[in-house]
């Protein structure tokens, strides 16, 4: 899509979005009140994953009739560290957004938004002494060795530049449907923050994705992570390789034992083929995970604790323009 196709609904587009949003967050206080727990950041990130996704695929479908999408998400509790040489090792990161958009004459192009999630009642939130070394990764970008990432661990990444940019980003959520940031007119849940010693809101989630459907927000990235030397573009494919084979459970919103993808898709989509395509991609695992055979037992698609490959949870959104025929 175009930023001038986006500008034509996109107060309906970021009003939808912003209800989805909430909706997420109200999903999971209320389900945390039942159960009598405290809601947490995964708690959060797994209902934007798993209860956002189908509400964002239907929003673009209607407001968008014009153009084909996918929106697949996948919630990944156990998160990648990295070693920056700091006396504590930082998150990689909580969600990582990716969208990749395929235009009428078939030019693909990459863009990607990896968010730090924080609980905050405030707008404006100070990074705390216990977490500067992940504030100094968003921030300077030092080089970092992979940890707890599988195949990777040991490997060397070097991002450029080394300062804050607008792929990496703290996502403040509110936990109280009821004050603070969310429940009241021009108001939200969920805010982005650029990395700083004290978070200020610069926007809220919903106008980031809308922005991010734009390629005026987010970082772009590259389709051959093997034919290049920008190591953003290195890392988000390797994140997206270990995310094709992780699953997850969060109890604390009484969610267990559930399939680690949600994929929702258009009637008849199809993708420009690719070597690196990501709509055949994921497609290919659901349909492995629920076609051939598992009898219903889903059990070796979900995370176990000894795993040692983490990666962001991650939702994907894939447009094409390109029509049949």
């Amino acid at each position: 899509m175009l930023a001038k196709d986006v500008n034509k609904v996109i107060k309906a587009l970021n009003v939808l979005i912003h209800r989805g949003i909430q909706d997420s967050v109200t999903l999971v206080v209320d389900k945390c009140t039942q159960l009598n727990t405290s809601p947490e950041e995964p708690d959060f990130i797994a209902s934007l994953v798993l209860n956002f996704t189908p509400r964002l695929l239907q929003t673009l479908r209607d407001l968008f009739p014009d153009t084909k999408f996918s929106v697949t998400g996948i919630f990944c509790h156990q998160k990648p560290i990295v070693n920056i040489d700091e006396s504590k090792n930082p998150e990689l990161g909580d969600l990582l957004f990716v969208y990749i958009h395929t235009d009428a004459r078939g030019v693909m192009r990459y863009n990607s938004l990896l968010f730090q999630a924080k609980k905050s009642r405030n707008v404006n939130t100070r990074v705390s002494a216990s977490d500067q070394h992940q504030l100094k990764l968003y921030a300077e970008w030092p080089e970092f060795t992979y940890l707890r990432a599988g195949r990777l661990n040991g490997q060397k990444r070097n991002v450029l530049p080394k300062t804050i940019h607008d792929g990496a980003q703290y996502l403040l959520i509110d936990d109280d449907p009821e004050t603070g940031l969310a429940g009241y007119e021009d108001t939200f849940p969920m805010g982005c923050a650029t990395p700083a010693e004290l978070l200020c809101l610069n926007a809220d989630l919903a106008t980031e994705l809308v922005d991010f459907l734009k390629f005026k927000a987010g970082r772009a990235f590259e389709a051959l992570p093997n034919q290049t030397e920008d190591d953003w573009t290195k890392m988000i494919w390797e994140m997206l390789e270990i995310l094709k084979d992780k699953a997850s459970r969060r109890k604390n919103i009484g969610i267990s034992n559930f399939p680690r993808i949600t994929t929702q898709e258009a009637d008849g989509l199809c993708f420009t083929k690719s070597d690196r395509n990501l709509a055949s991609f994921f497609q290919e695992l659901q349909k492995d995970l629920w076609i051939n055979g598992d009898g219903g037992n889903h059990e070796r698609y979900f995370e176990r604790e000894e795993q040692n490959d983490g990666a962001p949870s991650l939702i994907l959104i894939e447009s094409n323009e390109r029509r049949e025929g």
